[in-house]
């Protein structure tokens, strides 16, 4: 199951103000805000954020959860990255609600 990114690196032409977002609402509370954080740090500065940044912003004490979760979101298509790289994780469509 592959995913299609369409992404346009460097600035955007017009941000979209994160309250007119049409982000999907995940079950797993910290998992939604793991999916939120990346898409909205994404929008804002067109590049990923490090894993210290995730764990930092919603306050989570172990890394190995922050890419226990990162893994679970790529499973899921909400996300993806390539691994051992840093700042390539990007927000799919699907999770910009575009898709």
């Amino acid at each position: 199951n592959m995913v299609t990114l369409n992404y346009t690196w460097g600035k955007a032409e017009k941000p979209v103000p994160p309250t007119e977002l049409n982000r999907p609402v995940l079950e797993d509370k910290r998992l939604n805000e793991v999916a939120v954080f990346i898409a909205d740090f994404w929008e804002k500065n067109r590049f990923g954020p490090t894993l210290r940044e995730i764990q930092s912003e919603v306050g989570i004490s172990s890394l190995t959860t922050v890419r226990t979760d990162i893994d679970r979101l790529a499973e899921d298509g909400w996300v993806t990255f390539i691994p051992k790289q840093a700042r390539t994780l990007v927000p799919t469509d699907r999770l910009l609600g575009r898709a």
